[in-house]
């Protein structure tokens, strides 16, 4: 070894590190030195500093400030305070990469040091590891599988934007493959027999055809039946060795028995019921978390994401963030034509274009450049920086992306705002839990509306293109799920259309206005304090207790702990039902996976048919009339059974009439033999039926009407059996007419209620029209599967051997069978036409 000569380090001083110490953020701020724009904090800030330091110790706090409130500088504040206080590791998530540069940048700025990690590599890790500072990373990094923070247990984690959490923990456990792929071809083969034996065989085809409406959820039955050749077909598709796959198969790969698959034209999905948090310790087991938000996460969301009742809510208030914003609604009664309108509005604007899928971007295609997600962060950069009339135009990207300042001051909304997820697009569209959709809708409108708002001097413009958003904006229920300030400027954007409407100003005058401060523009917009805001409603307090016990019962489901499972979902399924009938009907479904994995098959059977009977789309095993039996106690026959029972004196005669009313419930020009088979198919139920519409003189009503006197209410079915595919549903011929209908039911049969049903394939719903809220489209299969169940009803009748009365047998098979009033009716695949009103709007086209 060689010898250091002496004297050489003579000259050698040490000037010890001293640790920074102070935990109190606001005097860590008034230590640092500013290089960038920042310059002080404003009072708001100061506030939600001192609030947050005042409950530091809680182990879970929510942090709401407005867009452009000054959000990163105090989380890199709270950050770096907890980092002083713990001499441990804190992580700052942030959603994209462009948001940890972004981040990184102002602490740059700010004299704060950071640490960053994302696609697998580090920046400056020593700062991390020294816990010199906290590491900036993304959701991405910290919950995929093999995540290295699995291995780093933080002490501490900032997540910023947290209305994203569920959505970004849920896409690290799910696999997508896409149309184009061969493992989406391969996946969809191997549940074909099931869907074509199961009644599905036309929507299996429609959407093999690319028609981008219907959505198949594969059973867990049936995935527990296949899983393992399901296994092998991934594993041979190279699931653990593509980058793309590889993390989220390390969750899944040992628990694809539990996972729901859905199949829609563009993709298959593979996802958990409900993410599992306790595969991810770090951070379900992380002592603090403090959730940074311009929109408040859900308390239904947050519990079931996390399976606690969501923490205290930090809200300052002050005027951070209170930049000022023009509403604008395109002009024209179609969307195309909304579209135009915007067209010549922004031609010689530069301006961000955010569709609601990626077949709304593609409408835009001609004018603007499509962002293409993190490879397009070059991209994004040049768009800031270019000249008007330069356009860019994003894929349902609400979260994200930030455009301040002068790099973009108008935003167009094409199309209301759906979930990025096959799951979310199920619960919305086929569970119907009404109480998760409107909260979720109002969060994705929020944060579109946030990207280029980011500060108090952020003044721009929004224009609001698509009748279904403009709708659902426009209606105080919507509204009153916004934050206060958007709630404002929502009502005014209403009287200035009026104002619009009635010639005495123009858009083009009012977005002048705001854009160059004009001070008549000031003067209009300071009437803004004097608008009404509604309180956020609070969901009710069964839906927040559920979605905690839900979050439970999933998780047991997930480790592998069936017998606690299945003991949490009955109790959860039991309670929730009377509230919900989708989302009991979820539960029940599940319920039965565990039963059926703990050998329990009658008690598995009873629970798969008894959601069926309240969402078909869940699935029905086949059924027995001696494995029911096994388990079955007397009933007590209601009117309906009692009249099932009389017609089931002459069974021949009611098997006849069932074969003709299947044979003739087909689509084709020949409605009057289809509308015959319904009145049959009514009648069989049990039910009061007539034909309105064929019964001289007047010959008006739907075409088929099914009553249930003794509960005064019925359905109204009106068939739209002749239509073509490709084609839709018009304002004058179907939704206007049914508008007709359901004033003859007020006039003939006033004081009974009566769902309203259009029977047709599942077309999109013209733009122009205007349908009930409650106008539901119902495919003819789900009706041939009905008949197929009454069959199934009289056969069973015929077939017992109890010795029970007709009645007694009839009360016990139109329970199981789910065909009592009004399961018969409610346990039918249906989409809303409002719904089918955004047809091109589905969640699988997101990009």
């Amino acid at each position: 070894m060689k010898s250091v000569e002496k004297g050489k380090l003579s000259g050698l001083n040490l000037t010890p590190r001293k640790r920074e110490r102070q935990t109190d953020p606001e005097k860590l701020f008034r230590s640092l030195t500013l290089r960038g724009g920042v310059e002080n904090i404003w009072e708001p800030q100061a506030a939600a500093l001192r609030q947050w330091y005042a409950r530091r110790t809680e182990s879970r706090t929510i942090l709401e400030m407005n867009t452009g409130g000054g959000k990163t500088l105090i989380a890199l504040l709270i950050a770096q305070s907890l980092v002083n206080e713990t001499r441990g590791k804190v992580l700052y998530v942030c959603p994209t990469i462009q948001l940890i540069e972004q981040t990184r940048l102002q602490a740059r700025q700010c004299g704060l040091e950071t640490a960053a990690y994302y696609g697998s590599n580090w920046k400056d890790e020593d700062v991390f590891m020294e816990s010199r500072g906290p590491c900036v990373t993304n959701y991405s990094a910290l919950c995929k599988g093999k995540s290295i923070f699995r291995r780093q247990q933080p002490d501490a984690l900032i997540l910023d934007d947290a209305h994203v959490v569920s959505s970004s923990i849920r896409s690290s456990f799910t696999l997508r493959f896409k149309a184009d792929t061969d493992l989406f071809t391969e996946i969809v083969s191997l549940f074909r027999p099931y869907f074509e034996k199961a009644g599905y065989a036309q929507q299996f085809a429609s959407l093999q055809d690319g028609d981008p409406i219907p959505l198949l959820f594969v059973p867990s039955f049936e995935v527990n039946r296949r899983w393992q050749q399901l296994t092998k077909l991934l594993k041979d598709g190279g699931v653990d060795d593509e980058k793309s796959t590889l993390f989220v198969w390390e969750h899944l790969k040992d628990r694809l028995d539990r996972c729901c698959i859905f199949i829609s034209a563009s993709a298959v999905e593979i996802t958990p019921a409900d993410p599992p948090i306790s595969a991810l310790p770090q951070l379900s087991d992380c002592p603090r978390v403090i959730y940074m938000t311009a929109t408040q996460p859900s308390p239904v969301q947050f519990a079931r994401t996390f399976g606690r009742i969501a923490p205290n809510v930090i809200r300052p208030a002050g005027k951070s963030g209170e930049a000022q914003r023009l509403f604008v609604f395109a002009d024209g009664e179609t969307d195309e034509e909304q579209r135009e309108w915007t067209r010549r509005l922004i031609r010689t604007r530069k301006s961000c274009i955010i569709g609601a899928s990626r077949t709304h971007a593609d409408r835009w295609a001609s004018e603007a450049t499509l962002y293409l997600g993190d490879t397009g962060n070059a991209g994004l950069e040049k768009f800031k920086k270019a000249q008007p009339p330069e356009k860019l135009v994003m894929a349902a990207r609400y979260d994200g992306i930030d455009l301040p300042g002068d790099s973009c001051r108008i935003l167009v909304l094409d199309g209301l705002p759906l979930g990025s997820s096959m799951i979310d697009r199920f619960t919305d569209e086929v569970l119907h839990v009404e109480g998760i959709r409107a909260s979720s809708t109002a969060i994705r409108v929020t944060q579109a509306i946030g990207r280029i708002f980011r500060s108090n001097t952020d003044h721009g413009v929004v224009i609001l293109c698509g009748t279904d958003l403009q709708k659902w904006i426009s209606a105080p229920q919507s509204q009153a799920h916004l934050p206060d300030l958007l709630q404002r400027h929502l009502q005014l954007a209403l009287d200035l259309r009026d104002l619009v409407k009635n010639k005495e100003t123009t858009y083009e005058d009012l977005m002048n206005g705001i854009l160059t401060g004009d001070r008549d523009w000031d003067r209009l917009y300071g009437a803004i304090g004097e608008y009404d805001s509604e309180e956020r409603p609070a969901p009710p307090g069964w839906l927040i207790a559920a979605a905690g016990k839900e979050n439970l019962a999933f998780g047991l489901l997930w480790n592998g702990n069936f017998p606690e499972a299945a003991q949490h979902l009955a109790l959860l399924a039991d309670e929730v039902e009377t509230h919900d009938r989708g989302l009991g009907a979820w539960h029940r479904h599940w319920l039965g996976f565990a039963q059926k994995r703990l050998s329990q098959p009658i008690a598995a059977l009873q629970s798969y048919t008894s959601a069926a009977n309240e969402r078909g789309q869940l699935g029905r095993p086949k059924v027995s009339s001696k494995t029911v039996m096994a388990s079955d106690s007397t009933r007590t026959p209601g009117s309906q059974a009692k009249a099932i029972a009389s017609l089931a004196q002459d069974i021949p005669s009611a098997q006849k009439i069932l074969a003709k009313v299947k044979r003739d419930l087909v689509y084709g020009s020949d409605t009057k033999s289809t509308e015959a088979a319904f009145h049959d198919l009514g009648r069989l139920l049990g039910l009061s039926a007539s034909r309105p519409d064929n019964t001289k003189p007047k010959k008006t009503g739907p075409d088929v009407l099914w009553r249930f006197v003794p509960a005064k209410a019925g359905v109204a079915l009106e068939l739209k059996t002749d239509k073509k595919t490709g084609s839709q549903y018009t304002k004058k011929e179907d939704i206007g007419q049914f508008h007709d209908h359901v004033q003859y039911l007020v006039k003939v049969h006033s004081g009974e209620e009566f769902l309203k049903v259009i029977v047709g394939r599942l077309l999109a719903v013209s733009c122009e029209s205007h349908p009930p809220d409650d106008l539901r489209i119902i495919e003819l299969e789900e009706f041939q599967k009905l008949a197929s169940r009454v069959t199934e009803l009289y056969e069973f009748i015929n077939s017992s051997t109890d010795g029970d009365a007709l009645s007694v047998r009839a009360q016990r098979w139109v329970e199981f069978l789910g065909l009592q009033w009004p399961k018969c009716m409610e346990g039918l695949a249906f989409s809303l036409a409002s719904d089918l009103q955004r047809g091109e709007t589905t969640a699988n086209e997101v990009l």
